[in-house]
Order: structure tokens, then sequence, then C-alpha cells
């Protein structure tokens, strides 16, 4: 899409800090695996660690020493708690799979020992069953996607150092395993591939259920770019100085901010991105659960699905300024953002329609 035109939007909540933010261990829940009788799995960190996969700071990177493990694999399994909570994306922050030659696998199963195995290989239910309209697809730079064996899993291979998002079909099953494997050598999802001479680095991971509005903004949706890291200053005979300890988003051969796709600060464009926006007669449904004692998991709506999920302005998560923008060129869409707001304003304008606000902010 061109000229980021604003269409209606789509927000990527993560499910993985929301559950964190409400008391749930890290340990136990959201780990990175080393026990796999036959395999060869990398549980060890060259740099960084396991909460620091989930910290939701993209440029604090994770490295595994892929160079000199080239069959390894890095499995993270994930326990989201229930069976009934919605998964249907995940995306992988600043990531260099690209240059370490590395693709990721997604499987997922009813028992938490569906998830114990590499490549999927004690999934025993096909649930989901990851082929024809239930394969993953891209969002955002997972050029290549396709099924493993007996379609237990699916694999997905970027083009570019950077962050990927692929969706999926709505799944509630409540064990996923993420997998970072090499791709160097073979063809097709479960063939014998290795990495290459550089080693694998991750800067974060989501994973959760996205939201789109029920509709486009009002059209006096306010953009900004603001250079709020500025500090000007004036000496007593007028001449005047500045400081601008960050210019936004970075851009460098080893590290990138969400969604910046070139290797050199010069070359992307600075400041941070923000929306003020309306959403005009909403219906209740829409922006309400159907109550309001306990989480309904079943209900799609923006206190269900983003408010909640993120407490307010407490966590980031990802903004799509159009949820049917995907593929080539589909970064310029998306902001890695939290909410500039701690309350959420709703006015009621007829029996069972709301208008509400919201102020997005782009992370850096």
């Amino acid at each position: 899409m061109a000229n980021q035109n604003i269409r209606t939007p789509r927000f990527y909540v993560d499910n993985i800090n929301y559950q964190l933010s409400r008391g749930v261990a890290q340990n136990g829940n959201f780990d990175v695996t080393a026990t796999d009788a036959g395999a060869t799995l990398m549980g060890t960190f060259t740099t960084g660690s396991e909460p620091e996969l989930f910290d939701m700071r993209p440029l604090n990177i994770c490295t595994f020493a892929t160079s000199t493990d080239p069959d390894g694999h890095v499995l993270i399994k994930i326990n989201k708690g229930d069976d009934a909570s919605v998964y249907n994306y995940v995306a992988i922050l600043n990531h260099n799979l690209a240059s370490s030659l590395g693709k990721i696998r997604i499987f997922a199963g009813n028992l938490s020992s569906d998830i114990d195995a590499v490549d999927a290989g004690n999934v025993d239910i096909q649930d989901p069953r990851w082929d024809g309209a239930n394969i993953a697809t891209e969002v955002v730079n997972a050029d290549t996607i396709t099924t493993g064996a007996s379609n237990k899993s699916c694999v997905i291979q970027p083009a570019a150092n950077g962050t990927t998002i692929f969706a999926f079909p709505d799944a509630t099953v409540q064990y996923w395993a993420i997998q970072f494997e090499g791709a160097d050598g073979g063809s097709g999802a479960d063939t014998d591939e290795t990495w290459g001479t550089t080693d694998l680095f991750i800067g974060g991971i989501m994973i959760g259920e996205y939201y789109d509005m029920p509709h486009a903004p009002e059209l006096d949706v306010k953009k900004t770019i603001a250079f709020d890291k500025n500090t000007v200053q004036e000496s007593i005979g007028g001449q005047r100085y500045s400081n601008m300890p960050s210019h936004g988003r970075i851009a460098t051969s080893t590290l990138k901010s969400p969604f910046s796709v070139h290797n050199a600060n010069r070359s992307i464009y600075g400041g941070r991105i923000s929306y003020d926006m309306k959403f005009n007669y909403l219906a209740s449904t829409d922006l309400l659960p159907n109550e309001y004692t306990s989480v309904q998991t079943g209900d799609d709506a923006v206190i269900e699905d983003v408010w909640n999920k993120t407490n307010g302005n407490h966590l980031p998560f990802i903004f799509s300024i159009d949820k049917d923008s995907t593929g080539n060129n589909a970064e310029s869409e998306h902001i890695f953002a939290r909410f500039g707001q701690n309350a959420l304003n709703m006015t009621q304008v007829a029996p069972d329609v709301f208008n509400i606000s919201m102020r997005i902010e782009e992370e850096f």
C-alpha cells in the first residue's frame, strides 16, 4: 500500500506479556528447552536469557551459537494457560534469520508432551492442521511458507533480517512451540538443513490474537512525526543549540528497530510516529464484553482483545493502520507502539452505541 493510507486498523497484542503482567511465572510456561533425546537442542544463550526473549525490548537481543552447532534447534515452548483463548499470529522482532540462514517452525497440541520434540515429532493430533486453507499466511517478511510432515507443523523462512509477522486461522489449543532451525543446504520443510556462519539473534517474540477494529476511524485522524527527544536551549546572547540523544528508530548492519528495512541510520526516517483517532458509532458488542466479571475469551471486542490485554498503556503492541496491508512493503503500515493514554473514555451517543478516542505512540 502506498503512502501509509489509513484504512481499518489492526492490533497485534502479546499474550505472553499479558500473562506475565497478571502474575503468571515465566519459568515453566515460556521456556527455551534443552531436553530432547536424540536431537540437538540449544538451550544456552551466548547473550541474553529466557526472560529477555519476552521483554518487549526489541533492541535487547538474545544470541545463540548456531555457527558452531549448525544442526542445532532452538525450541521455545509456550503454555498459554487454557484451551479457550485464541492464537492467530506470531511476530519475531529484530531477528537476523536471513544472515544466519535460519527459518521458523511453529506447531501446537492439546498436551504439553505434544511440543516436547523438535520438528513436531510428538504431535499426535493435527489440531491445528497446517494445510490448505489452514496454512499460515505472510503479513510482514514471511516470504516462504511450507508445511511439515503430516501437516503437523508450519515452516516460515523470512527473506530479510528485521521483523517477521505471520498469521493463521484461529486456534485454541493450549500448548505451542516456536522453533528456530537452519535453512542452508536443503529444500522443503523437513530436509536436513544447517545454519550459516553467522550466529542467530532474536530481539523478541510475540504470540497471541490480533484484533481488527470494526471499521475505519473518523476522517479527522491526526498523524504526527515528532522528534520529541530533542532539547533546544538558548544562550544569554540568543544563540540556540540543540541536543538530540535519539533520532528515533535504529538501523545498523546488526540491529533493526521493528519495521525498519535498511542497514544504516542515515537511510531511515526519524521521529516518533503517533496517531490520534476517533471511532464513532461502535456497537456495544464491539466495544465491551458481555459480562465484566471475568474474562470472556469468546468475545471479540476492544476491551476484551486490546485494552485489557495491554493493561491500558502498560504493554506495547504492534499496530497496523491497514489490516489488509501484507507482503512486500507492508512494514510501512506497521509500528511497534503503546497507548498514549491511561484511560479509554467511552461516550454513549445512542442506545448501545458508543464513541471512543485513541492515541497510539511509536516505541523506540
